[in-house]
């Protein structure tokens, strides 16, 4: 054996012992002796740098010593190259296998010049692309920024699909960044980006992109890409506080250098505006809160405090429901609080409480009980702002400044409702308002302090200045405007009479009080008031009736139709029998009574009802609401089904108010109640004379009509058939009324088996569909039609029994003619497209023309015939048979086939029996499917 291949065996074999941690050899599994190894290719796969580098290093230098030319030479010169490089960045090998004086600036080199030779040598292996990278990487660790630089743009060229592609024009753009080439570092950054956001180099080239453009002073490209990048870093955040919540401290860093850049951006521009502008192009962001606090932030820094109002300003202009434009319009006043501007502060002010007084669309989409910051500030501003112009008002008296103090007062009040100071702060509006002899507005400002706020200081004080009010306003008015005012006037003092006993004048105002709350539908107050008066033992007597007339009245209203029964009877007691009025309250008393029968029917208490009906005219019996009592017990009655008393009531009804116009209705009723008693002759009775009647159409038709219906009840068919002939005479439309009436007279006589009368009838009915005209429909159709089938089938059986004799030429003509009278019928029958009879009038025709076939076949032979004339004779007869036995057939198919559309009947049932019999090879199978078919069903 040759010494050199024995060594350079032993050589990958020690190779292979050393890199069993780093490397792996594929080889051949046929391989025979260590030998071969030598001949052929070997493949090395990367894996971890372990403790073992040095030596990997040692074996790699060892194996390329060799000279072996294999496809292992350049992976060893590849992955001895990367050892270079990692050992240079990890100089924390173990120390046994690394030469102390080792330089590291060395390694690199080495590994530069492997990686070149890699390339040089071995320009079209497939993994190149990983050598370039390593190249770049090297060239950037000795500092040698081009190199690296080219390396890259020529692994970016070559390689398009490289997995490495989008890291090396991000390491390019890094270079070109350093150098100050930001246009072309911008073009490789940007191509990081557009790779989209599944490099862990994106947000990072977002924020070097956003720097490129900036640097080239292309602003609003520079902002593209930050607002990208926040939209990124501010994804999952809410607002305010909350926006950096979830950041932590090293993503904290660059979200605030982006944030600074970002408002460096909008202050080189057009500062707040651009930034409105910009998300009104682009869409609006969550988080733009951030964006104009940090650019105010940024003014305020230089002392550009009108700057930086306006931007806080904007925000709020732009997105006045955010939950954060309170803190900015707070922070537009103290910013001009700072700047020293009194006038700016002053209408700061004044927009914020616009703004955000609880009355406006804000708190439509925030909760008042989360914002107590903002809530004490409008408290403090609002009274500031009423202060300083009431103080203004007082000492110039101008309109203005008394318009402003008003307008900020109403503003705290309705803002802060409840808030313990606000009772002072309505007296001094109500004050404000005497002062600028605005009485009418005073009086209703002093009413709310002294009674809507409870028990405080200056209750009574408001109380009494308002009584005082209402006598400035009433000096001011004349005629009807006045008397309205005196209304409110008094209602004013008994208001301040109860609040405050100790008033001298209350009896008369009490009285006066009750008549004026009853005018005004003040009904549970006027029985308060009115109850006082008569409890009241200095009433007098006419003060005393006018409260029970009072009580009386409001009791009625109020629906406690008790209560107003027992006021009234003691106002007709204390009313004179010649007084005017005294109709118009016993008309009251009825009508009292009358609804507490209503009360108890709502109640569900029927029996009740029916005794305060009965009772209003025992009690009111001139009473004009008695007719419709005694009604109305009637009905009652009828619910409760005590038909003889009902029927008693409707017979008194029907004597003691003959012209009412529910008479027609009494008729009904009563023969509702004869019904209910079993008794369908005299309800048939009460309905035939609303039928006669002169009545609404309607009601007399329906009346007639069941007329007709209970007398065939009550076993009176004469009757019956004579009010339904009526009912036809009279109403013949609708027409599917009427048909139906004929249909019921048609039936009758059928059973009777009266057939001419029968006949007659069928053919009224087929007249009156025919004539129908709109008003025919489904059911006159189905009626017209089974008429028209019921007749057909006379003339059926009437050719049916007709049998043919000799003269054979005589009887056929004969039962030709009725064959052709009841193929016309059964065809009329079938036009009217009624399925049902439809597939009769099928089978039937069927049926003729078999049944011609079987009576010229059992015809009577000539007795002349015999022997083989006879035969003769016979055979002709079948073939004259023959033709009507294939017509039958085709009609029975037809039947058939109408099965496909989903009909079946006991009529195609019977076509299907028939083609069994008459085609058996064809349909017997069939018959008999179609029948367990129909078994299931």
């Amino acid at each position: 054996m040759n010494p050199g291949a024995v060594s350079r065996q032993g050589l990958i074999a020690g190779l292979l012992a050393v890199m069993s941690c780093s490397c792996s050899i594929l080889h051949d599994d046929n391989a025979a002796t260590i030998a071969s190894l030598g001949k052929r290719p070997v493949k090395l796969q990367d894996t971890a740098i372990k403790s073992s580098e040095a030596r990997a290093m040692s074996a790699y230098r060892s194996f390329l010593d060799i000279g072996d030319e294999s496809d292992a030479r350049p992976q060893a010169m590849r992955r001895l190259a990367d050892l270079n490089l990692e050992a240079e960045e990890y100089p924390q090998l173990e120390q046994e296998a690394v030469n102390a004086d080792t330089l590291y600036p060395e390694q690199v080199a080495d590994s530069i010049q492997l990686y070149s030779d890699v390339l040089a040598l071995y320009p079209d292996r497939p993994d190149n692309d990983r050598v370039l990278y390593q190249l770049a990487r090297a060239w950037e660790r000795s500092a040698q920024p081009d190199q690296s630089l080219s390396t890259l743009v020529r692994l970016i060229e070559e390689y398009p699909q490289s997995h490495h592609r989008i890291e090396a024009q991000f390491r390019r753009g890094e270079i070109l960044f350093v150098q100050k080439e930001y246009r072309t570092a911008e073009m490789a950054y940007r191509a990081v980006v557009v790779a989209g956001d599944g490099s862990p180099f994106y947000q990072q080239s977002l924020y070097k992109l956003g720097w490129c453009y900036f640097k080239q002073s292309l602003f609003n490209e520079g902002l593209d890409a930050f607002i990208t990048l926040l939209d990124i870093q501010l994804k999952d955040s809410e607002t305010g506080a909350s926006h950096f919540a979830h950041i932590g401290r090293a993503e904290r860093e660059l979200l605030d250098d982006t944030l600074r850049v970002v408002s460096l951006g909008f202050s080189y521009q057009d500062g707040p505006d651009t930034v409105a502008g910009y998300f009104s192009q682009h869409g609006g962001r969550h988080y733009e809160d951030v964006i104009y606090d940090r650019l105010g932030l940024l003014y305020l820094q230089k002392g550009r405090y009108t700057d930086a109002a306006q931007t806080f300003q904007l925000f709020v202009d732009h997105n006045p429901i955010h939950i954060q434009a309170p803190q900015f319009q707070m922070r537009v006043i103290e910013t001009y609080q700072q700047g020293k501007f009194p006038t700016l502060v002053l209408e700061a002010k004044k927009e914020f409480v616009g703004r955000y007084n609880l009355k406006t669309a804000y708190w439509q989409h925030h909760k008042p009980e989360d914002a107590g910051q903002v809530l004490g500030f409008l408290k403090s501003t609002l009274t500031d702002l009423a202060r300083h112009y009431h103080a203004l008002a007082q000492g110039k008296k101008k309109p203005e400044d008394y318009r402003q103090a008003i307008h900020w007062y109403r503003t705290y009040i309705a803002s802060f409702p409840d808030d313990e100071a606000t009772p002072k702060i309505h007296f001094l509006l109500a004050e404000l308002l005497f002062e600028s002899q605005q009485y009418q507005l005073a009086t209703r400002e002093y009413e709310h302090t002294a009674y809507d706020y409870g028990d405080h200081a200056r209750a009574a004080d408001a109380g009494y200045a308002a009584v005082l009010a209402y006598e400035r306003m009433e000096q001011q008015l004349d005629g009807s405007e006045k008397q309205s005012w005196h209304q409110l006037a008094v209602e004013n003092s008994l208001r301040f009479s109860t609040g405050f006993p100790q008033h001298p004048q209350a009896t008369a105002v009490l009285t006066r009080a009750s008549e004026n709350l009853l005018a005004m539908n003040d009904f549970e107050r006027s029985v308060q008031v009115s109850q006082r008066v008569i409890d009241n033992p200095l009433a007098t007597p006419v003060q005393q009736r006018i409260a029970w007339t009072v009580q009386a009245h409001a009791w009625f209203d109020l629906k406690d139709y008790l209560q107003a029964e027992k006021a009234l009877q003691v106002v007709l007691t204390r009313m004179l029998s010649n007084a005017d009025d005294r109709t118009a309250m016993v008309e009251k008393l009825a009508a009292a009574i009358y609804k507490q029968g209503e009360a108890a029917q709502a109640d569900g208490d029927p029996a009740a009802a029916v005794g305060h009906f009965l009772r209003v005219r025992t009690a009111t019996p001139s009473a004009s609401i008695v007719a419709t009592a005694e009604y109305d017990a009637a009905a009652g009655l009828m619910g409760l089904q005590q038909w003889s008393n009902a029927a008693r009531v409707l017979d008194r009804f029907r004597e003691a108010f003959p012209d009412d116009p529910r008479q027609a209705e009494v008729t009904r009723r009563l023969a509702t109640a004869y019904l209910a008693e079993k008794q369908p002759l005299q309800a048939a009775i009460e309905l035939e004379r609303i039928g006669h009647s002169q009545g609404d159409n309607t009601l007399r038709r329906e009346a007639l009509l069941q007329a007709a219906e209970l007398y065939s009840k009550a076993q009176q068919p004469v009757q019956s058939i004579a009010a339904y002939k009526d009912y036809i005479s009279q109403f013949p439309q609708p027409v599917e009324v009427a048909v139906e009436a004929r249909h019921q007279i048609a039936k009758h006589y059928l059973a009777t088996g009266n057939m001419s009368q029968y006949h007659h009838w069928l053919q009224e009915i087929i007249a009156a569909d025919q004539q129908a005209g709109a008003g025919r429909s489904d059911r006159t159709r189905y009626l017209g039609a089974k008429a028209r089938f019921t007749l057909a089938e006379a003339a059926y059986e009437s050719y049916r029994v007709l049998r043919l004799n000799l003269p054979l030429k005589k009887s056929l003509a004969l039962k030709k003619r009725r064959m052709e009278l009841a193929l016309r019928q059964y065809e009329q029958a079938a036009g009217y497209q009624v399925a049902a009879v439809t597939t009769a009038a099928t089978f039937r025709t069927a049926q003729i023309y078999t049944n011609l076939g079987e009576a010229l076949l059992d015809s009577q032979r000539p007795d002349k015939l015999s022997g083989e004339a006879l035969d003769q004779y016979n055979i002709l007869l079948e073939e004259q048979a023959y033709p009507f036995e294939e017509q039958a057939i085709a009609l029975h198919e037809t039947n058939v086939q109408r099965m496909t559309a989903g009909m079946y009947d006991a009529w195609i049932e019977g076509s299907l029996q028939q083609l069994a019999l008459l085609v058996p090879a064809r349909y017997a199978k069939l018959e008999r499917s179609v029948s367990y078919v129909e078994a299931i069903h």
